[in-house]
């Protein structure tokens, strides 16, 4: 066997360099990365995940000695990362797929925990698929799987939201591309909402319309039939509110909404409905309360692309990143004319200003688009100029939000006020208002989940 041959000294000292060179470049980039991440802007607010990020905590003696300050310190770090979004986005792009195994044709991902479910749902009659429509007008560029035991499942981070509070399921399915909230049940709350109907009856009197809009959400229309065992079903819960609604009217907007469910009348990666849903559910109630009502064909409709909403902000998940949708929202002939008078006012009603009927999207993070049709702390009074004598208080979350545009040719007055910011006393504001009807519109979410206690909270505060 050949004797092996010694190295060289100039091959030593050339390998030691090389060793020497990565360890200067490695050093440097860590240097480099941990200067950027002190220096650069850090982020305050992740359009995303619809939240104010981590703040830098207050010094205090003992915070400071119970290790809390410090531990807050390392959460705003942690939280604040320059170009957060960014990196996020190239994390779900990249990475994230990469973990656990998708199964099945519809490869359903489920993202925090799957409720309890205390009445598996019943399938909806089957419709054709959903397609996008073509971009057009005045339009801006912008099978079953044979498994269903065993799906990856991903923590949802947490939010500080209060707008998100009682809207967001905590367990969230995404499938062909469209992202679903799975229901729990009403679990009780059914009857509860229906008594605190009854208590608005009671205060508000007789000669006051109570209408109640109680909201499906996607879960209910598009969640693949091999999975229904993990929601319960919000259609029943739906007819159990309306069967023991007392001198309150239930508004059915799951009938139209079935009826229409092959049009895009929910957001793929939104938890609320679109536009178009909330339009067929405005028409159904306009009907119901003899009011006039402007077909769709009256309204601009604006088309925006590359829309992805709060469902990828809080899963991450890389099928509607790289599956967003057309945001289209839909603008009033008589807000076009200047024939709209908008005023809002603060949580309080106080500090009136006038503003424009809709926000302007295009001036939007497309995470934040939702918000075109208002912000929900703000109280929205409009001047419809129709001459009908009817004056419309509308109680909501922000599914109602939507419903704004489409009311404005039925109510010659329209109030739409936030449960959860509102301040004013509810019987005394519809009285000062002289309100003929009143509608409380709200996810289903909402109206047996967190945010119902808000209804009794704004009956009875002074």
């Amino acid at each position: 066997m050949a004797d092996l041959k010694k190295k060289s000294p100039e091959s030593n000292a050339g390998t030691k360099t090389i060793a020497i060179l990565n360890i200067i470049v490695i050093l440097a980039v860590i240097f480099t990365l941990g200067a950027a991440l002190v220096i650069l802007p850090r982020e305050t607010v992740s359009n995303e995940e619809n939240r104010d990020l981590t703040k830098f905590p207050e010094f205090t003696l003992s915070s400071y000695l119970s290790g809390e300050y410090t531990e807050e310190i390392a959460d705003y770090y942690d939280d604040t990362v320059p170009h957060r979004g960014d990196i996020k986005s190239l994390i779900a792009r990249y990475i994230l797929p990469c973990k656990g195994v998708k199964y099945g044709e519809d490869s359903i991902e489920i993202f925090g925990n799957v409720p309890s479910a205390q009445q598996p749902q019943e399938p909806a009659p089957t419709e054709p698929p959903v397609t996008e429509p073509a971009v057009t007008g005045t339009e801006a560029a912008g099978t079953a799987p044979a498994e269903t035991t065993t799906v990856p499942v991903t923590t949802l981070p947490d939010s500080n939201e209060p707008a998100a509070e009682g809207e967001i399921s905590d367990g969230i399915v995404v499938v062909n591309g469209r992202g679903i909230m799975l229901y729990g049940g009403a679990g009780g709350m059914d009857k509860s909402y229906a008594d605190c109907m009854a208590n608005y009856r009671k205060e508000l009197g007789k000669d006051v319309n109570i209408w109640s809009m109680v909201i499906p959400t996607a879960v209910s229309f598009y969640l693949p039939e091999n999975y229904l065992s993990l929601t319960s079903s919000e259609k029943k819960d739906l007819d159990s509110i309306a069967k023991q609604l007392k001198d309150v009217e239930p508004v059915d907007v799951y009938t139209p909404l079935l009826a229409h469910k092959a049009e895009n009348i929910y957001s793929r990666t939104d938890h609320h409905w679109s536009s178009l849903g909330a339009f067929y559910a405005a028409q159904a109630f306009a009907e119901q309360a003899g009011v006039p009502f402007a077909p769709i064909e009256d309204y601009e409709k604006n088309t925006i692309r590359g829309y992805v909403g709060t469902l990828y902000g809080y899963t991450k998940s890389s099928e509607l990143l790289d599956n967003p949708e057309n945001f289209v929202y839909y603008r009033p002939k008589a807000d076009i004319d200047g024939k709209l008078k908008v005023t809002k006012y603060n949580e309080w009603f106080s500090e009136p200003a006038e503003y424009s009927l809709l926000n302007d999207p295009t001036k939007m993070d497309k995470s934040q688009m939702y918000l075109t049709y208002g912000t929900d702390e703000l109280i929205t009074h409009v001047e419809t100029g129709v001459k009908n004598g009817r004056t419309l208080v509308v109680f909501k979350d922000s599914y109602g939000n939507a419903l704004l545009p489409f009311l404005t040719s039925s109510f010659e007055h329209i109030y739409m006020c936030d449960i959860r910011y509102f301040k004013p006393n509810a019987m005394y504001f519809c009285q000062q208002q002289e309100a003929t009807d009143v509608l409380f519109a709200l996810s289903i979410f909402s109206a047996v989940g967190g945010n119902q206690s808000c209804l009794n909270r704004i009956l009875y505060q002074w």
